[in-house]
């Protein structure tokens, strides 16, 4: 069905027919470009090589650009596992050259599918992954140029454009992938006998947080949307067929729903520590039950958008010096061991997840370990705030709760990523992504408040 927004959305004033843009309006503009790469492309998301073999769905970078009295920002979000520093640069570098559109005023940020092609992180997961490969080293030298020619068709398509927001729910289909044993955490996704007494080692966030974008004008048929909701994109598996796993399910049903001519662009929330898979029942959802349960919770809430008041976007960004993670000689004895036999034995995923991440850390000891924190806001009700790493959801949630603005919409693995950000308490619960981070205990914590920071300048005017 195609739908339109609310007649309350359309502004007080409008755009001539002449095209001339007027002074003090809001514009918007959206566009996608393919991204899907070629077979043999080494792909990310797991522990082992897998060169990419067929296209089960396209991957795309989406764009967004709102620009007012000459200000433009842009919001990226790329059919990937995440986003590395270096191309975030050149990226953001090619834009500016390319659309005069600043560099600082671009978020990058990944759905984090696991059936995309993977990303040179400078450690041992470059030589597991075969990512410095031709096939590998042609995607990613071509990736800046692909992210900049969203953008600039974006902005080539700014129009009039209106605001409007809500906050939908998705109960049932996301679960905190950790439970409590006896105080140790238990991953739901390993080979494990699951007991009785076993319960969540967290909450989940059931947010399915919708931006809209309508036309100004007698039609105010939408013209983008953005979506958030948290939740790792594991569905399509392991294999070596390309998709974009349900964020791309979702963002096609959503655009076929409520206005064919509509760019939808999903950004992942905080789902460190959040799947899909029901441990109690067992029941794991397939891409295209996940991806239809989300559309209908934005169709459920799509009634309820309320407007927005809109300004110039307001853009600031941090960076902020972590620590890294302390590493004891028993620890780097025995990543040592198994990193000399895991290309040749299974090792299971957390030993070797653990001695990638100990090796990384004992060969970066003097690099320091910085990561960008980025809100951009455009209404004194709604700011995007970019974190760079799979963050656990209980700092999604405190994030949320301490914003200054109604809604927040949390893009992590954006201009960057530095790994898995636990929340402190998990830190003594160990398993997979308590051994597999980078960072020390209470850098999440410092991410947030980082954020915080940054949302009080933004709502207060910059």
């Amino acid at each position: 069905m195609r739908s339109r927004l609310p007649s309350l959305l359309l502004p007080a004033f409008f755009c001539c027919l002449t095209g001339i843009v007027m002074a003090g309006e809001f514009r918007v503009g959206a566009a996608r470009v393919d991204i899907t790469p070629r077979d043999g492309t080494p792909l990310g998301g797991y522990y082992r090589f897998r060169g990419s073999a067929g296209v089960l769905d396209p991957l795309y970078a989406k764009t967004l650009v709102m620009e007012k009295d000459g200000v433009c920002a842009a919001v990226v979000v790329l059919d990937l596992s995440g986003t590395v520093r270096p191309v975030v640069e050149a990226a953001r570098r090619a834009v500016q050259d390319l659309c005069g559109i600043e560099g600082d005023h671009v978020l990058i940020s990944g759905t984090h599918t696991h059936t995309g092609p993977q990303q040179p992180r400078g450690s041992l997961m470059d030589d597991i992954t075969k990512v410095n490969t031709p096939p590998g080293v042609a995607y990613i030298s071509a990736l800046p140029g692909l992210i900049a020619e969203s953008v600039k068709q974006a902005k080539a398509r700014l129009v009039p454009a209106t605001a409007s927001a809500v906050i939908g729910r998705a109960e049932g289909i996301s679960f905190n992938r950790r439970v409590l044993r006896e105080g140790q955490a238990e991953a739901v996704w390993q080979p494990k006998k699951l007991l009785a007494t076993d319960r969540p080692a967290g909450p989940v966030d059931p947010e399915v947080g919708v931006l809209v974008f309508g036309g100004a004008g007698a039609d105010a048929s939408p013209v983008a949307s953005l979506l958030n909701f948290a939740m790792h994109p594991t569905s399509v598996g392991g294999g070596v067929r390309i998709s974009a796993d349900y964020p791309g399910v979702f963002t096609r049903l959503v655009s076929e729903r409520h206005g064919p001519g509509m760019i939808s662009v999903f950004a992942n929330g905080c789902c460190g520590n959040i799947n899909h898979g029901d441990y109690i029942t067992g029941r794991r959802r397939s891409t295209l039950e996940l991806g239809t349960a989300l559309a209908d919770a934005v169709d459920a809430a799509w009634p309820q958008l309320k407007p927005l008041r809109t300004f110039a976007p307001r853009v600031l960004s941090t960076q902020v010096t972590l620590e890294r993670r302390a590493v004891s000689d028993a620890q780097a004895a025995k990543a040592r061991d198994v990193v000399s036999r895991m290309m040749t034995e299974n090792l299971g995923t957390v030993p070797m997840a653990e001695a990638v991440c100990i090796m990384e850390t004992l060969d970066k000891q003097k690099v320091p370990l910085t990561a960008e924190v980025q809100v951009i806001a455009f209404s004194d009700e709604l700011a995007v705030v970019s974190l760079p790493g799979e963050i656990f959801v209980e700092l999604g949630l405190a994030l949320k709760k301490a914003s200054p603005f109604r809604h927040t919409f949390i893009a992590e693995l954006a201009n960057g990523s530095i790994g898995y950000i636990p929340n402190r308490e998990a830190w003594p619960q160990g398993n997979y992504e308590v051994v597999s981070a980078r960072c020390a205990p209470g850098s999440g914590e410092r991410l947030v408040e980082a954020a915080l920071r940054l949302l009080n300048e933004a709502r207060k005017g910059g």
